[in-house]
């Protein structure tokens, strides 16, 4: 006995779809199959039954034969049972694991909405930040001349260096000024290098350190996966860039690798076939021509990722999923200007005075996180939506607000 699958027209069935391909929804393809029951002739014929998953209908085709009605979002593994009917009783026969690929797409197209530059210094030239570009990214800053001339410019730059190596990039710039132009959200009238300029320094607004805080205190490329695929379930798009190659928290060196490591690309699309396995095509604008290459490999069974252009430690760091409305809308700058006077103090202060330094910066900037979510927890309060067990979680995550700061510096 064997049970096949073929496709309502009676050709061999080799993949069910979930897919939005083609279309602005999510649906299956084909949206019908029939599972067919082959039994010995020489042996009795019992009577069969066919269980499916929740939501699906099947409609009978003959005595062992039935046409099936995938519906709503699959489960991985997506299973099918025949029983065979003994009086009152029911035993499963055959149990069929179905070839189920849930793949979708976001607007975003690397081929239609690449920038015309690469992350390479050979086609942006080399570049240096301008007071107007502070001044389109910024509304509003502590101290803004040390800002600009500290922080600021050591995060937005490319520079070639006196022995020829290169310094700097603007691959956050690049990648979030690709996506919003893709989304429409870019000023028609803007000039698109300079908005390059101006998003890779919203990373350092507080919108963007606060947007980005949660995903770096709790790590989990596993949520980073999921945050993707229920915008294109929600809303048939998502307006995500990941972080990749962020450093967990609790590693040793994670100021150092903050300060070092880091790379943003724009997720596009994605395909599972596996419950334990996931893969995200993404445009990573270091790599504008390789799209074969630029593939995130999600291990959803041990919360892990892997990325092979940057040879990412799946253990040690994570993937920051922020969504852009953060960098379009961050116009202050008030936690990135208290870090760059903190890095500008120590660099004057004596290695034993630092720590103290620290702890004095720290405090500042949990408090400033805390009465930000207070205003907002008030809101809710008045408007009958409190969330308890979120003000917890960010009550403890504004302990570590300082940590926040120094991780926009990385890029």
């Amino acid at each position: 006995m064997r049970v096949q699958l073929s496709t309502a027209e009676g050709a061999a069935l080799a993949e069910l779809r979930y897919t939005n391909e083609g279309s602005g929804s999510f649906r299956w393809v084909p949206d019908r199959f029939r599972v067919t029951v082959e039994w010995p002739d020489d042996a009795a014929v019992p009577a069969f039954r066919l269980e499916l998953p929740a939501g699906w209908r099947a409609l009978p085709d003959g005595e062992r034969s039935w046409i099936v009605f995938p519906s709503g979002r699959p489960t991985l593994p997506v299973e099918l049972r025949v029983r065979a009917l003994q009086g009152e009783r029911a035993r499963t026969i055959a149990a069929v694991t179905l070839p189920v690929a849930f793949c979708g797409r976001n607007r975003f197209d690397p081929e239609r909405h690449r920038l015309p530059w690469a992350n390479r210094i050979e086609e942006l030239g080399e570049v240096e930040p301008e007071p107007r570009h502070f001044r389109a990214t910024f509304r509003w800053a502590l101290a803004p001349g040390a800002l600009f001339r500290g922080l600021y410019r050591d995060v937005v730059g490319l520079r070639r260096r006196p022995d020829g190596s290169v310094e700097g990039g603007l691959c956050t710039g690049l990648s979030r000024s690709a996506l919003a132009q893709a989304l429409g959200r870019l000023d028609p009238g803007a000039a698109v290098r300079d908005m390059v300029l101006v998003l890779h320094g919203r990373q350092l607004s507080d919108r963007a350190l606060l947007a980005g805080l949660p995903w770096f205190l709790f790590p989990s490329p596993r949520r980073a996966y999921r945050a993707f695929v229920r915008d294109l379930l929600e809303r048939g798009w998502s307006d995500r860039c990941y972080d990749v190659n962020v450093p967990r928290p609790w590693r040793r060196d994670v100021v150092r690798a903050l300060l070092g490591q880091g790379h943003t690309v724009v997720p596009y699309a994605f395909c599972q076939r596996a419950a334990e396995r996931a893969h995200v095509w993404v445009y990573d604008p270091n790599l504008p021509d390789r799209p074969e290459a630029t593939v995130v490999a999600f291990d959803l069974q041990r919360d892990r990722y892997d990325y092979p252009p940057l040879g990412v430690d799946g253990a040690r760091t994570t993937v920051v999923a922020v969504p852009l409305d953060a960098y379009l809308r961050g116009r202050t700058a008030v936690l990135a200007s208290l870090g760059n006077l903190l890095l500008r103090a120590a660099e004057r202060v004596p290695r034993r005075g630092v720590v103290p330094l620290l702890v004095a910066a720290a405090s500042i900037l949990a408090a400033l996180v805390l009465a930000g979510f207070r205003r907002r927890e008030s809101g809710r309060r008045r408007s009958g939506r409190s969330s308890n067990a979120r003000w917890l979680a960010l009550r403890g995550a504004s302990r570590s607000a300082a940590a926040g700061a120094a991780w926009a510096s990385r890029r």
